[in-house]
């Protein structure tokens, strides 16, 4: 996946607009990973967005058990992109990945300056983050009625 497709098509900027796009393209850098590499460390401080291009990464947690499996056009940091809090999961490269990056300063100046874009972003944020709540909320009322068992 080319890096301004991977912008444009991510949930996290549907509705900007093409100079908003522009903008976010103009801060962003790619990285490359090999197989097994760390792309986030959980509690790691940094708090830059990534958006995976090419290949695919495991999101584990602390244990090292596997959480998810995600690949092309998939977000990472969203959450510390946020809150600035420390990273909530380790993230490992299982093939070759490309990773764009966008630093959060530069992101969040961008927010800071145009309310329509920080608008937008924050509430396709809220969506997301509401639908991982409620899967989370449906695993955790499987898990305790198996348990009650």
């Amino acid at each position: 996946m080319e890096l301004p497709q991977a912008i444009r098509d991510n949930y996290l900027f549907h509705g900007l607009s093409d100079a908003n796009i522009d903008e976010i393209l103009a801060l962003a850098t790619t990285k490359t990973f090999d197989g097994g590499d760390t792309i986030l460390r959980q509690f790691g401080r940094d708090n830059d967005l990534l958006i995976i291009l090419t290949g695919q990464a495991l999101i584990k947690t602390f244990s090292g058990e596997p959480v998810a499996e995600v690949g092309a056009g998939s977000v990472l940091g969203e959450v510390s992109l946020i809150d600035t809090e420390p990273r909530s999961a380790t993230v490992i490269a299982r093939y070759e990945c490309s990773v764009a990056s966008i630093p959060a300063a530069g992101l969040k100046n961008l927010m800071r300056h145009d309310i329509e874009m920080r608008s937008i972003m924050l509430e396709n944020l809220a969506k997301v983050l509401c639908q991982r709540l409620r899967s989370a909320n449906m695993q955790l009322d499987v898990a305790y009625a198996v348990t009650v068992r």
